[in-house]
């Protein structure tokens, strides 16, 4: 894992150099951050891991995809927990380990629960508070994370409907106290579902009122690169294509000017 991001993060720099050369017909998009797109990517993939954690638990217990759930990053790969929410946390916690090669095992005993219910209440009281908004989504892929501060974020994106569509848009965030039960502050990208385009092997996302790539549109990109032979962002200064290369077998951005 740890080769295979520096890689990625080399080729990055490099297709970001390329970009900028003098004599070269394109370059950087107006108002695009580098700084700001690496950081978004780097929360992109956290949240691919996260959800392929739960992926791997569900069809080891046979699990529903609509179920409630945390995942935790640990030295051997992630902790998920699923159970019943309340206003006080899990009821009924059932407690998995998933290791580095995504074997799943279920754990005999529970651990680090203070921390898991704080989770918990947390994605309890967004869940409310993503009721309110009133998003006529086909469904939503939820992620809970306990920052460097030990307060707690919960993000919220759409999630593909039964007919394989995949759908993007709404990013929604909220932020807690470290007990889960206190909302400091939110962010809300997009409130209106889009389906993405697909034209034979190239699937097109599109982000009109930014300036770069969103989070939740990297999280498709790394989510699905294994279905689609290269993955379009268009944005409004420019866009931003997702392709493997064969030459050095890594993945790689490329930038774009309208």
């Amino acid at each position: 894992m740890k080769h295979t991001y520096l890689r990625f993060l080399t080729a990055l720099i490099f297709m970001t150099l390329a970009a900028n050369l003098p004599g070269q017909g394109f370059g950087l998009p107006p108002g695009f951050d580098l700084k700001a797109f690496q950081k978004n990517e780097d929360q992109a993939m956290w949240l691919v891991q996260y959800d392929s954690a739960w992926i791997h638990t569900a069809s080891y217990d046979h699990l529903p995809q609509s179920r409630d759930y945390v995942c935790l990053p640990d030295k051997k790969g992630w902790k998920v927990v699923t159970g019943t929410l309340d206003s006080s946390g899990f009821r009924d916690a059932v407690y998995y380990s998933v290791d580095a090669k995504n074997a799943v095992t279920r754990a005999q005993k529970q651990t680090d629960t203070a921390l898991v219910n704080a989770m918990a209440r947390a994605l309890y009281n967004s869940n409310a508070a993503l009721g309110k908004l009133n998003i006529k989504a086909s469904g939503w892929r939820k992620f809970v994370k306990i920052n460097a501060d030990m307060t707690i974020a919960v993000w919220a994106l759409c999630d593909a409907d039964g007919s394989g569509n995949i759908w993007y848009g709404p990013e929604c965030t909220w932020y807690y106290s470290s007990d889960g039960r206190k909302l400091t502050t939110s962010k809300i990208v997009n409130k209106a579902p889009l389906m993405a385009g697909k034209a034979g092997q190239t699937l097109n996302l599109s982000c009109p009122t930014d300036k770069m790539p969103t989070v939740g549109t990297m999280f498709i990109a790394h989510k699905y690169r294994m279905d689609y032979t290269e993955i379009t962002i268009s944005y409004r200064t420019g866009s931003s294509t997702f392709r493997y290369d064969q030459s050095n077998k890594s993945y790689s951005w490329e930038h774009n000017a309208r």
